[in-house]
Formats: structure tokens, C-alpha cells, sequence
């Protein structure tokens, strides 16, 4: 039975969202349902969406229903996409570091305008296909793709992709200490500093990469120390939250975080002390 028609119909409509979202969090209805609906619909299915709200509204989407319908009401990271509108105006460059299918990208690009510049990277090749396949479909231009890791330094990095049964958004760079898996792949990395000395420098980074942030700014002193950027870093746990703002503050960064939350994931704003 081709099931792809009759759930492309009711995961368009805006009410079977809304209460698929209520009662998948309710304490003894959600996990069922959550396993009900990962059995009912085919493995990598996907459904164009348009948004309906929020910075990127009116843009399209092409979304797994089964993980990924948070992005159709955008209301996806309202905390990011406050302090985008503070801090890009026409013709800012934004640098999109984790960018995973590029939603954030295009909240970006609503902001920057046709005269402004998004870099959107992202390491696993899976998300970078449909962060293409998203710009394509919205005319988006003033977004560029680059399908690399973004590290201390250039060359070759193992990836830990994200399962398939997911969203795709946990992939990481592979450490010394991690376990090999068998969807570990090996990829391209690049330092900012690397490619910033032959494309325009920042207005503002954001940074999502699952743990590795350190890593990232390790490779981006120059970067810093010329352009001063605003740095919006998703921070997954204790050691990467002190390395994080030991390093901002020894570079003359003040910082706040966007969540009220102590809970790990957090978002960290920081911005180049006057």
C-alpha cells in the first residue's frame, strides 16, 4: 500500500500538526504514538512544506514529517532568530557553521537581502544535499553552500554521521576518544580563518557543532581579531561552556545566554566588549 499521498495530505494541515505535536508529549500517549507514527510512515520520507510563520516565512521546505515539522510553524529557534534581527541589517555576511538543512541560513537571508551573504556550512553530506535542493527551490542566491567541516585547521576529519532514524541534526566531528563507528565517514575541514582570507569577513557567526565548538574557535582568531563579529554558539555541555568563555573573555567579549534554562543545549550571544 503506497502510503505517501494520503500522509503528504494530512501532514500539510496545520491542525493535524498541532495536535500530533500535544500528543506526542503527553506522559503515557506520546512515546506510543511517537512509535506508531515511525512504523506507519516509509523510512526517508520526505514532504515540501511551506512555512508559515517567522522569519522565513513563505519560503519551502522539504521535511521528513516524522521529526522535522517543528520547522513548518517557525517558531523553530525563536531565540536565534531574535538575535539575527538584532544583529543583521541589508548587506550583512552571516556565517552558518552546522547549518544542517539551512533553515537558519534562510531566517539569514530574509535579513541580509540580495546585497548581503550567507555561508552556510554543513559537514554531513545527507544534510548538505537538501540544504542545496532548499536554496534551489527558493531562489536564494545570496546563500552559498560549502559541504565541509569547519575546524582548528585544514585537512581531513572523521564524522559521526546522525542516525537515519532521526532528523540528522546530531552529526559530529569524531575526536580522538570516540569510539569508531560504522557510519563514520572521512571529510573535508577548513579553518575560518582559512577561508575567510578569500571571502567576505562576518557580521555575525552562529556555531552548532554538537560539542566541538572549542574546536571551531580555535581556528578563527584572525577571523575575530579583524571583523569582531557577533558569536551566536549552541553550547552542549560543561567542558565546552568553559572553553567557550574562557576564550571570548580572553579575547574581550562580553556574553549572555538566550535561555533561562541551565539545561544543556544553550545558546550563547556574545559581542565584542565596547
Amino acid at each position: 500500500m503506497n502510503l505517501k499521498a494520503p500522509i503528504q495530505r494530512l501532514s500539510r494541515l496545520q491542525s493535524v500538526r498541532r495536535l500530533y505535536v500535544r500528543l506526542s508529549i503527553a506522559p503515557l500517549v506520546g512515546p506510543a504514538l511517537r512509535r506508531l507514527v515511525r512504523r506507519v510512515i516509509p523510512s526517508e520520507t520526505r514532504v515540501w512544506f511551506q512555512i508559515s510563520d517567522g522569519l522565513a516565512k513563505g519560503l519551502w521546505v522539504n521535511l521528513d514529517p516524522r521529526y522535522e515539522t517543528s520547522y513548518v510553524e517557525g517558531r523553530y529557534e525563536t531565540v536565534i532568530q531574535s538575535a539575527l534581527s538584532q544583529y543583521l541589517a541589508s548587506g550583512s555576511v552571516f556565517y552558518d557553521i552546522g547549518a544542517h538543512i539551512g533553515v537558519v541560513s534562510m531566517y539569514a537571508a530574509q535579513l541580509v537581502g540580495v546585497h548581503g551573504r550567507v555561508f552556510a556550512f554543513e559537514a554531513a553530506p545527507e544534510n548538505a544535499s537538501r540544504l542545496q535542493e532548499h536554496l534551489n527551490r527558493n531562489n536564494l542566491p545570496q546563500i552559498r553552500m560549502i559541504g565541509c567541516a569547519i575546524w582548528s585547521s585544514r585537512g581531513r576529519v572523521r564524522f559521526e554521521r546522525a542516525p537515519a532514524q532521526s532528523s540528522r541534526n546530531g552529526g559530529a566531528v569524531a575526536t580522538q576518544t570516540t569510539t569508531e563507528r560504522n557510519d563514520t565517514i572521512e571529510i573535508d575541514a577548513v579553518a575560518l580563518d582559512d577561508f575567510a582570507r578569500e571571502n567576505p569577513l562576518p557580521t555575525v557567526i552562529k556555531i552548532d557543532v554538537e560539542g566541538a565548538e572549542a574546536d571551531v574557535l580555535r581556528g578563527s582568531e584572525e577571523v575575530f581579531r579583524r571583523a569582531k563579529p557577533v558569536l551566536i554558539c549552541e553550547v552542549h555541555n560543561d567542558d565546552a561552556k568553559a572553553n567557550v568563555t574562557r576564550w571570548l573573555e580572553e579575547r574581550n567579549y562580553q556574553f549572555d545566554w538566550l535561555e533561562h534554562t541551565l539545561q544543556f543545549p544553550r545558546h550563547l550571544l556574545a559581542t565584542p566588549k565596547p
